[in-house]
C-alpha cells in the first residue's frame, strides 16, 4: 500500500511539470527601440495590445479549464495533470504591458501626436468585451 502511494506521489510530481506551457515574456526594451519613429512606436503599441487581448482570452480559458480539472480531480485523480499552473498567459500579458509603458513613454517624450496613454487591465477587459459585442452584433446582422 505504501509503495502504491509513493509511486502515485512521484508520478504526480513528475507529471505536474507538464502542466501548462512555459512563459515566454517579451523584453521590455529591445534593440532598435531608440530609433523608432512616432508611427513605428504607435504601431508597436497596437501590435502589443492585440497580443495582450489574445493572452487575456487564453488566461480566461485556462482559468475555466482549471476549475473543471479541479472538479474532475475530486472525481478522477488523473485530472490533476491537466491543470495549467504556470500562468504563462498572465506573465506574458504583464510583460507586454511593461513594454508598452516604455514605448509610450518614448513616444510621448518625442512629442508625438496624437498622445497615447497606457491601458490598464480594466481598459483591456472593456475593449475585449466591446469587441465581442461588436462581433456578435455583426453576426446578428448577417443572419
Amino acid at each position: 500500500m505504501n509503495n502504491t502511494i509513493a509511486a502515485l506521489s512521484i508520478s504526480a510530481l513528475v507529471l505536474s511539470g507538464c502542466a501548462g506551457r512555459k512563459p515566454n515574456p517579451v523584453a521590455e526594451v529591445q534593440p532598435g527601440d531608440a530609433t523608432l519613429t512616432c508611427q513605428q512606436l504607435r504601431s508597436e503599441v497596437q501590435v502589443n495590445n492585440q497580443a495582450i487581448f489574445g493572452l487575456i482570452g487564453e488566461k480566461k480559458k485556462s482559468q475555466g479549464g482549471n476549475v473543471m480539472a479541479g472538479v474532475g480531480t475530486v472525481l478522477f485523480l488523473p485530472a490533476i495533470f491537466f491543470l495549467n499552473v504556470k500562468g504563462a498567459a498572465g506573465q506574458e500579458a504583464r510583460a507586454y504591458q511593461r513594454r508598452n509603458q516604455g514605448l509610450i513613454s518614448r513616444y510621448n517624450a518625442k512629442s508625438c501626436k496624437p498622445e497615447i496613454r497606457t491601458m490598464t487591465d480594466a481598459d483591456y477587459v472593456k475593449a475585449q468585451q466591446a469587441a465581442k459585442e461588436q462581433k456578435a452584433a455583426e453576426e446578428q446582422d448577417t443572419m
